[in-house]
């Protein structure tokens, strides 16, 4: 990431493919962001220490360039506060806070075990049964 040295520690666009996996709970008539864009927009505006969603609002319109160039679909504008709120109240807690345990577990994984596959497989397994 081109923001605050981030380019070591996470890829937006790992963030959003682990959120794809989160069902939209929204109407689909009028959606006009999916829910994997706002998730990670709200965890990216987070990590950066927004504490409310005005706030991220207002950091994702001021990164909105490097943004659109980062994270699929391509687009100009971001959502504002309103629409992260609905997407937020409309989702899954359960689902999204699985979500993120399973890509922060991917994550330690691979900085523990570095290039090495077998090892990524043991620790897998390990954290899967528990047993760390």
């Amino acid at each position: 990431m081109e923001q605050a040295g981030w380019e070591q520690q996470i890829n937006a666009l790992s963030v959003y493919r682990a959120f794809e996996q989160v069902v939209d709970g929204r109407h689909k008539p009028g959606v006009r962001y999916s829910v994997a864009l706002i998730l990670t927009l709200v965890v990216l505006g987070k990590l950066a220490g927004m504490t409310t969603l005005l706030g991220r609002a207002e950091w994702v319109r001021f990164r909105a360039g490097w943004l659109s160039t980062v994270l699929p679909p391509a687009r100009q504008s971001f959502a504002c506060a309103a629409t992260s709120s609905n997407v937020l109240r409309a989702a899954d807690a359960q689902q999204v806070s699985q979500v993120m345990n399973d890509l922060l577990t991917r994550v330690g994984a691979t900085k523990r075990c570095g290039d090495d596959p077998s090892l990524y497989w043991l620790l897998g397994t390990c954290v899967e049964n528990k047993v760390l």
